[in-house]
């Protein structure tokens, strides 16, 4: 069965050099079910590609959804494979075929997946072992932390903070927690209200914390001593966020 998967595989690269596209395709995709059935997923996910690759070449005006779907399909093999760098491309190939073929909500998965998948490989590079061109096992190496560091620190946040622009609905429990965190260090703290500090109850304190996250201020109500510092971070960060989830919003469900 081996050897029927590579000829079968091979003849597909030689139809493809030929440029019979179409047939070419099928062979790919009959040799990758071979290899899915024998749990070989690298050398599924690789056919998967080069099928979709191939059919992509041959349709011209005609719909992307098979070829997206193949992608998707092979993307869905690199992952198991553990291969997430080559997921990563093949969930944006996938992206990019839905788009063309108009399907945002599939497009829109997709490229969430190629940012995920991408953000999983620089986490694997960064804290565990891989293996050398000789084949021999090496520990965390300092040079892929200061090359893949700051790249997964900003992608994590991305992704937490709104899905990398494809779940902005995040940004809004992201905001509740901020509002909530605050309000309990101004309750634990003073504010001045019509020029009499107080120590603000519950209510008061996360009504505060509201407006101040949101812009609306208060004339009544300042900070004072250290909640100031408080009252600043989470201007900034409302300053920040808040058009961010605006952005999301426009282009999720305005594409």
């Amino acid at each position: 069965m081996a050897e029927e998967r590579k000829s079968t595989e091979q003849q597909a690269h030689n139809l493809l050099a030929e440029e019979k596209y179409q047939a070419a395709g099928e062979l790919y995709l009959q040799a990758a079910k071979g290899y899915q059935r024998q749990g070989k997923h690298d050398r599924a996910a690789i056919c998967l590609a080069a099928s979709a690759s191939s059919r992509a070449l041959v349709l011209g005006e005609k719909t992307f959804h098979r070829v997206a779907s193949l992608f998707e399909e092979a993307a869905q093999e690199a992952e198991a494979a553990k291969d997430l760098e080559y997921a990563s491309m093949l969930y944006k190939h996938a992206a990019n075929a839905y788009g063309r073929d108009n399907d945002n909500n599939s497009f829109s998965d997709c490229f969430f997946k190629s940012k995920e998948a991408y953000r999983k490989f620089l986490a694997h590079d960064l804290f565990h072992t891989d293996k050398t061109r000789n084949n021999v096992r090496s520990r965390l190496n300092l040079k892929l932390v200061a090359k893949r560091l700051f790249p997964l620190v900003t992608i994590t946040i991305a992704s937490l903070m709104w899905g990398h622009g494809e779940r902005p609905h995040r940004i809004i429990f992201f905001g509740l927690t901020v509002i909530f965190v605050f309000a309990v260090c101004y309750h634990y703290g003073f504010l001045v209200k019509d020029g009499i500090p107080i120590k603000p109850n519950w209510i008061q304190a996360a009504y505060f914390s509201f407006t101040t996250y949101t812009k609306v201020g208060l004339d009544n109500v300042t900070p004072i001593g250290k909640t100031k510092v408080l009252a600043l971070i989470q201007g900034f960060l409302g300053m920040f966020f808040i058009p961010v989830f605006l952005t999301g919003m426009f282009r999720k469900y305005l594409r």
